[in-house]
């Protein structure tokens, strides 16, 4: 398969990673997409269409995967057409990959952005301070719930929440398909851009490709004037993040509150190493974290037994 996909976190380098991977000629790249839309919308309508009830689901089913592959193939036929490698970008996918796998008749790999849930929640709340008077402010009863910086985290992190719905998706597709997922972590990203990349090639077994971090043109673009903020713009030159961008910005014991609801996600984010030797003076790209899957995966399956 030469389309790969992108799906993690908000706020966690999925924009700087895919104008990344456009400098390279041999890839297209999309900024959110919506082919998503069109390829589930068949998962979900096909069998309430009369004529196919008609003819009998059983029938029709095994017609239904390829339907779903031609669409997606179709619209990315022009880049197929010249053997380019697609990146596909959406938070979707962590939900659906099952059912790409089975419209495509193999594996799907799904590249993963993700953040320390601290940073993503401090980094929303710098938006937010930036906002001009585009702004939608909520409306209804979620306005009232959203005075503090901490409420307006905690609406964030809600089940229907931008963060917490991607959080959610995170722990349970680490629980279905943690080998063929590529968990790259925001500072590593940041700190180190060419060795991550270098990793992902050699996950995915692409050719090898000089990236510049420090020359990154902006090629995938999105109106976010409906957000009244700036959701999608990247910097030209890569540079690290402060350690601990969520001081001044949020109040250091609801800092400690999330730092424990969300050690299983954060701890994806730490190289294995950092618990058990100092910290090296060299960046370490962090792709493929089998050992913090395997982390996670106990982590969730320990607090499914204790909800149980």
């Amino acid at each position: 398969m030469n389309i790969f996909f992108v799906s993690g976190l908000p706020r966690a380098g999925s924009t700087l990673l895919m104008n990344l991977l456009g400098q390279n000629p041999a890839h297209h790249v999309t900024p959110t997409s919506g082919v998503i839309e069109l390829f589930i919308t068949i998962q979900k309508q096909w069998p309430n269409f009369i004529e196919f009830r008609s003819e009998g689901l059983e029938k029709v089913k095994p017609r239904i995967g390829p339907a779903m592959r031609g669409v997606m193939e179709g619209y990315f036929e022009e880049h197929l057409k010249q053997n380019k490698i697609v990146f596909d970008k959406s938070r979707g996918w962590l939900q659906y990959i099952e059912d790409v796998e089975q419209a495509f008749g193999e594996k799907a790999w799904v590249i993963v952005p993700i953040r320390d849930v601290r940073e993503i929640l401090a980094s929303f709340e710098k938006l937010y301070r930036k906002r001009d008077i585009s702004w939608r402010y909520p409306v209804g009863e979620m306005y009232f719930q959203s005075q503090t910086a901490v409420d307006r985290s905690e609406l964030l992190l809600a089940p229907g929440g931008v963060v917490g719905i991607a959080i959610n998706r995170l722990r349970d597709v680490i629980q279905r398909i943690s080998d063929r997922l590529i968990l790259v972590p925001f500072n590593s990203l940041t700190e180190d851009p060419k060795g991550v990349m270098k990793a992902i090639h050699d996950v995915l077994k692409l050719p090898e490709f000089e990236y510049d971090p420090t020359d990154v043109k902006q090629i995938t673009h999105e109106d976010d004037t409906w957000h009244g903020m700036d959701l999608h713009i990247i910097r030209p030159n890569v540079k690290p993040t402060p350690p601990t961008p969520w001081k001044g910005v949020l109040p250091d014991e609801y800092i400690t509150t999330i730092g424990q609801r969300y050690a299983d996600v954060n701890q994806l984010c730490v190289p294995p190493q950092a618990a058990e030797e100092p910290k090296s003076p060299e960046p370490r790209a962090i792709v493929n974290v089998n050992p913090n899957i395997q982390a996670q995966k106990q982590s969730v399956e320990e607090r499914s037994s204790i909800d149980n």
